[in-house]
């Protein structure tokens, strides 16, 4: 589907979904007013491989952090960093924003092999419920050196939510309830027959 027909409709399973559809700030503007138009309509948002960067997120980030219904929000495969992991550890705090948000995925992207634990406290603060925390994981031996301190060392995989947060899991599983093309497309090298040989 076209950008256009996306945001002339309305979401599709409680679902915006722009993945593959690389981004321009202006579809961005045009994605934000999407979202204010249909806020109780959405719980789910997918901007996998999107192209999307810091920049064009923190574009996003005040309107998706205000949309009261929203569940999950996909950001894998995209050009973000670390620094974004800053500005929404600092709006997570804010129990107004991301009210219901239960998983967010940031894998496959440039600089993010881990999760700090503040992000991860504040999300399950929202989640209470839920004995499992939407995480990154670490990817392969080299990644492992970047771990700058304790509180980046929690992490999980999405596939598998239910183990404590207490260590690293070595590669991304597909999310597994209704992922769609989105989850689909974590699966780690590493796991495909070919690579096992």
């Amino acid at each position: 589907s076209s950008l256009k027909a996306i945001l002339s409709g309305t979401p599709i399973n409680e679902t915006m979904d722009l993945s593959g559809i690389t981004l321009t700030p202006r579809d961005i503007d045009r994605a934000a007013v999407y979202l204010q138009q249909n806020q109780e309509l959405i719980s789910n948002v997918e901007l996998c491989f999107t192209e999307l960067t810091d920049e064009g997120f923190l574009q996003l980030l005040p309107t998706l952090s205000s949309l009261p219904n929203l569940n999950t929000l996909s950001l894998n495969g995209n050009k973000l960093t670390r620094n974004i992991l800053r500005e929404l550890t600092e709006t997570l705090k804010d129990l107004e924003k991301f009210p219901t948000i239960t998983w967010i995925d940031l894998g496959n992207n440039v600089d993010i092999y881990s999760l700090p634990q503040p992000f991860l406290v504040n999300l399950r603060r929202r989640s209470p419920k839920h004995g499992n925390l939407p995480t990154i994981l670490e990817f392969g031996e080299s990644q492992g050196s970047d771990l700058e301190s304790s509180d980046t060392e929690l992490c999980e995989s999405p596939g598998n939510r239910m183990g404590s947060p207490q260590g690293l899991t070595p590669h991304l599983q597909p999310q597994a309830s209704t992922g769609g093309s989105c989850a689909e497309a974590i699966q780690a090298e590493n796991d495909s027959p070919a690579n096992q040989t």
